[in-house]
């Protein structure tokens, strides 16, 4: 599995996709666009993830590809799981608030605006 470099060789700080192009019609988008959670894991996790794919799920059959025990298999499909619940959870911490939201928030806690109010213009964002 070939995968793009996930820090910076400099100062080891995490890397950021910035260009996209089309290699049709030469397109280029930049901006910054953040890896999805699977490419955020630990190179050994994607490759027992892709193991654990291409047998299907069978974990006898990921026990014979990689030589290992049914213990072990089920440690590492944990490990696995873990690291990408901790990626999912990270990636909803960091999404850009919508600041709308926020203010709406604000003005219920300072009691300004009721929460029966603030519920529907809430749902209505």
């Amino acid at each position: 599995m070939n995968s793009s470099p996930q820090q910076c060789p400099v100062c080891d700080g995490a890397l950021r996709v910035s260009e996209l192009s089309c290699s049709n019609c030469r397109t280029r988008l930049c901006g910054e666009f953040p890896p999805p959670p699977l490419a955020r894991l630990p190179t050994e996790h994607q490759r027992f993830i892709e193991t654990f794919i291409r047998c299907r799920g069978i974990i006898r059959d990921v026990e014979r590809m990689l030589s290992i025990s049914y213990p072990t298999v089920r440690a590492r499909l944990d490990a696995a799981v873990n690291a990408l619940e901790a990626a999912l959870t990270q990636e909803s911490e960091t999404l850009p608030e919508n600041p709308r939201r926020r203010a709406i928030l604000r003005q219920v806690e300072d009691g300004t605006l009721p929460a029966t109010e603030a519920a529907q213009l809430l749902a209505d964002l």
